[in-house]
This record gives structure tokens, sequence and C-alpha cells, in this order.
């Protein structure tokens, strides 16, 4: 295990490094926001806008890439994103916030590229597997431990502000250092939605729905937490234990997956999502330890869901396709992203704070009964690929090249004729 660590040991100390500091921005900023007076709408546009950005960052990032290469990419983004958080800190206007998380998003999908293409370009297609694994366990777990120091200081302060802008700008030092050399830049995704249908309409749905419901809920719940008598810290408690939920929940469903008819498990996850949805609806204002036992189950079936989604959608295509078929579920998962935010802060503005997860109960409902009628109607019997369900970071397509299920080849197959063998 060591000889697979050590060529990558820079990469993933830049990755965890960032994703610290986006986990305490993502709590921070919300928070300050509300203080500042902002409307659950424009709270609502803060994460749309965010996803925007790194939406767009994903489809422009591989050119700028090819043109001017990953280590001047390393210096822009981390120049720019490094500014953000000290310009939110010198300049509390709505407009202005909602810019500079576009701004943040971009960098970020920069940023995650660069790593993500120098991890598939240090590894091999033998260690690809555990090094994707090793990635994916920072993703679930270090974000939790940014999100933990907005106890270090008053959400009122600067000097939160000033520790994100130290993170992300020391962590493009081990990237700078890296000593291997570039990859090839990243290709350019493409999101071919009606292909994707044609292959498999559950699984575009569900990633759809989960997009919906993660981005509400990284966009606007220490909103929820605060609004229902909850302190910053205990706030931040709230996501850490519903990140947690997530990271454990991502291997039993996983396992059930594999085990069981993807669809089958899709919609019964999905249902449990909606049900801790409700659940958390009815626990506002009733109580810490109700919040935060329904914020657990809440992680545990609804994290998992997209992962279970790009799961079934490769048990359909050929392994050539793989990375294809996972890059578009991904724009998929990020289109519903933008839209979430927005959509709950309506939600928010007529039901209040627990508007935001009669939002994700919705979108889950949405998915379970669509998995169900999917099911029902084609109860087609799908072959699926050996270890299946791979537990996945929603960051950026590069992170596809390290999926094992996609490295051997073959003649890519043609798409199933929708209605007949999608499923």
């Amino acid at each position: 295990m060591t000889a697979i660590i050590r060529p990558i040991t820079a990469l993933l100390l830049s990755a965890a490094i960032l994703l610290m500091g986006n986990g305490l921005a993502g709590v921070l900023l919300p928070i300050r926001a509300d203080l500042e007076g902002f409307s659950r709408l424009e709270l609502g546009l803060m994460g749309s806008f965010h996803y925007a950005g790194l939406m767009a960052g994903c489809l422009l990032i591989p050119g700028i890439l090819g043109r001017v290469g990953h280590i001047r990419g390393i210096t822009a983004c981390s120049a720019l994103v490094t500014m953000t958080p000290l310009l939110h800190a010198m300049w509390p206007d709505p407009v202005v916030w909602c810019l500079l998380r576009a701004l943040t998003g971009l960098c970020f999908a920069g940023l995650f590229m660069i790593i993500e293409s120098w991890l598939t370009g240090v590894s091999t297609p033998e260690t690809r597997g555990r090094v994707l694994g090793l990635y994916t366990i920072i993703n679930l777990t270090v974000v939790t431990a940014g999100i933990q120091l907005i106890g270090v200081s008053d959400a009122k302060d600067y000097r939160l502000f000033s520790l994100i802008a130290i993170l992300y700008s020391v962590a493009a030092v081990p990237l700078a250092l890296q000593s291997s050399p570039a990859p090839e830049p990243p290709r350019r995704p493409k999101l071919r939605l009606l292909w994707l249908m044609s292959v498999s309409p559950a699984a575009v749905v569900g990633c759809f729905g989960a997009g919906l419901a993660n981005g509400a809920f990284w966009s606007l719940a220490p909103i929820y937490a605060t609004g229902n008598g909850l302190s910053v810290r205990d706030a931040a408690l709230f996501m850490t234990l519903v990140v947690i939920g997530g990271a454990v929940g991502q291997w039993p469903v996983g396992y059930l997956s594999d085990k069981f008819e993807r669809r089958t498990v899709l919609a019964a996850v999905a249902a449990l999502a909606s049900l801790a949805g409700l659940l958390l609806l009815a626990a506002s204002g009733l109580g810490f330890h109700l919040i935060m036992a329904a914020g657990i189950v809440y992680g545990l079936m609804a994290f998992p869901i997209y992962s279970v989604c790009v799961a079934h959608a490769n048990d359909l295509v050929h392994r050539k396709r793989a990375v294809e078929v996972s890059t578009g579920l991904l724009l998929t998962f990020s289109v519903a992203a933008v839209a979430g935010p927005f959509l709950a802060a309506l939600i928010m503005s007529t039901f209040g704070h627990g508007g935001l997860f009669l939002h994700s109960s919705l979108a889950h409902g949405t998915i379970a009964a669509f998995m169900v009628i999917r099911f029902t109607l084609w109860p087609r019997v799908v072959e699926k690929l050996p270890g299946g369900f791979v537990a996945l970071p929603k960051t950026t397509p590069a992170v596809f090249d390290l999926d094992p299920r996609g490295e051997k080849s073959g003649p890519p197959s043609n798409p199933p004729p929708l209605g007949k063998a999608a499923a």
C-alpha cells in the first residue's frame, strides 16, 4: 500500500486542504449571509451560482489547461480562489457574494480537474481502484474537519475568512511541487441527455433528483439548523453528522445494490431519504437530539443515491462507454444542483426553515416513484458488472478516469432503444 500512496501523497494532501477550506466556507458563508440580512432567495442564489461556476469550470477548464498547462493552471486558479473569501469579508453584498461563489466554483473545478487528472497519470490500471477509494475517503471525511473549524472564531469575525484563504493558498503548494510529469489535459465533457435517457432513464432521473436535494442541502443546511435554534457550533455538528452518515451509508447501500436489482434498491433508499426529510421537517423546533438523529438517517439514505445511479447506468453499457456515461450523469447532477438551492429557497420562503427538507423529500419521493414505475413497466434483468458499485466523489468528470469500471477496452456498444432495453 505504501508503494501506491507515496507517488500520490502530495496530490491527496492538496485535495484534503482544499476540501477542508471548502467545508469551512460551506458552513460559514450561509450563516454570515443570514447575519448580514440576506433574504432566503439570495441565500439560495448563492448556492446556485456556486454550482453554476463549478459546472462552467468542468466545461471550460479542459481547454484552458490544454493551452497553458497544469502548472500555470494551478497558479491562476489558486490565486483567484484565494482572494474570494477575503472579498466576501470586505464586501458583504448579495450580488457580489453570488458572483464570488460562481468564481469559487469555477476555480475549484480547475483545481480538482488538475488533481484528478494527475492522480490518473501517476497511477496504473492495477492501482486505480485503490487510488479512487483513498480519494473518495478523503472527500467523505476531510470536509467534516473543515466544517468543525467554524468553532475557531465567531462567524461575524474576519478571521474565519482569512483562515479559508490560507487553506486555499496552502493547498496549491503540494501541487506546485509535484515532481511527476504533468498528465494530458482532461477531456472536455459533453452532456448528451437524450442518449443518456436512452441508456438509462432511471439513472438520469436519480442523478437529477439527487442533485436537486444535495445542492440545496450544501447551500442551506446551516440556515435550517440555526433557524431551529441551534448554535453555530451545533449547526456545524448537524452537518458533520449528516456527512458522516452519508460516508457510512455508501458501503451497505452499495453492497445491497450489488446483490439486488439496483432500481429496487434505489426506490427503497430514495423512499427512506424522503421519509427522513419529512422527519427533519417535523423535527423543526422539536429539539436538538431529534434533529441530530434525523440528520444521520438522512445522510445514510440520501448521499449514496448518486453512486448507485452511476453503477446502474454502467451495468447497461460497454466498459469503453463507462467514462462517457459517468461524465454525463455528473453533469446531469450538476444541472440539478444549480436549480436545487433556488427552488429550496423559494419553498423556505413559504414554509420556513423546514422547507429545505420538504424540498428534498419531494425530490427523493419523485426518484422512488419513478423507480417503481420503471421497474414495474420494464422489469428487465440487468447483468451487473462484477463489483459494479463504486462510491464516487462528486467533483469533476476527470475523476472517472480512475474508475476501474472503465479500464478495459473493446468496441463500444450502441445504446439500447428507448422503451425496450433501457432501464
